[in-house]
């Protein structure tokens, strides 16, 4: 009785199924399904586990619900009896169009993939693209979003992260340099110089206590004696206001101590023959 049940015909269109082929369509969506829900929550006991990072998590469920799906729908098209070798022949010239018309989008794609595989970017991560200091809030596969330091949000592609020259503060050293050039007019007291220098930036909270700033005494420039002033940081996101920071207790110390900045002059020397 159950058999006779189960083979009896339902008409959806054009197309004529038994009932134990839909209740199988069925079955096969729902475990496409419950197999995408437990391949999150396993990685989500993962990430919390930090044996790996938010963006591979990201990546590996991307491609195991991509599976799920590829495998579920050949499932499907198998019960409803498509020939899917015919499918594939009659779309390999489409296929292989799109494919040329869509090269920079594969790349995008693929860089992500390197991206979120070899650790090179993380989200978190600080990053100097091309002069920009930018943080990684999210990788996707075809695109990396980033906040800058004035609060936008930019979408850049994989590509141009995976493929340019891209400074990661965030990895490497735990700390990261910044530095203040300044000119002082000749006949200044260099140890002075130096002395007031090295205070400037090593009251700043943010520099770290060790390394311990440094000052280099460039160059004779053509109308000042050149300094520079070293410091390392934690964090490099606030860099510019902590050099902005230095530079006005640098000035300060100058003005009190009378040590004056010079600015480039020429003279000029005028022959009257008469």
């Amino acid at each position: 009785m159950i058999n006779e049940f189960l083979s009896k015909s339902l008409q959806f269109g054009t197309y004529v199924l038994s009932i134990q082929e839909v209740l199988e369509v069925i079955l096969a969506v729902l475990a496409g399904r419950f197999m995408i829900y437990a391949t999150k929550q396993a990685l989500n006991k993962i990430v919390k586990s930090r044996r790996i990072d938010e963006g591979r998590r990201f990546l590996i469920f991307r491609l195991a619900r991509t599976l799920i799906y590829v495998i579920t729908i050949f499932i499907v098209t198998d019960i409803f009896g498509f020939n899917l070798t015919v499918i594939w022949a009659g779309s390999a010239a489409l296929l292989v169009g799109v494919g040329i018309g869509l090269q920079s989008f594969f790349n995008d794609v693929i860089s992500g993939f390197v991206l979120l595989f070899e650790g090179g970017v993380r989200v978190g991560d600080e990053l100097e693209v091309g002069g920009d200091l930018v943080r990684v809030k999210e990788i996707a596969l075809r695109a990396t979003s980033v906040e800058t330091v004035c609060g936008d949000l930019v979408v850049m592609p994989n590509s141009k992260i995976a493929g340019d020259s891209v400074r990661n503060l965030t990895q490497g050293q735990s700390t990261t340099r910044i530095s203040v050039d300044v000119g002082v007019a000749y006949g200044s007291d260099v140890k002075m110089v130096s002395d007031i220098l090295f205070y400037s930036m090593q009251v700043q909270t943010q520099v770290v206590k060790s390394p311990k700033p440094q000052v280099i005494f460039k160059s004779f420039g053509d109308s000042s004696l050149d300094f520079e002033v070293r410091g390392w940081v934690k964090s490099p996101w606030d860099r510019k206001l902590i050099e902005s920071d230095v530079r006005f207790k640098i000035d300060a110390a100058f003005r009190e101590n009378n040590i004056s900045i010079p600015f480039p002059q020429r003279d000029v020397h005028v022959h009257t023959n008469l």
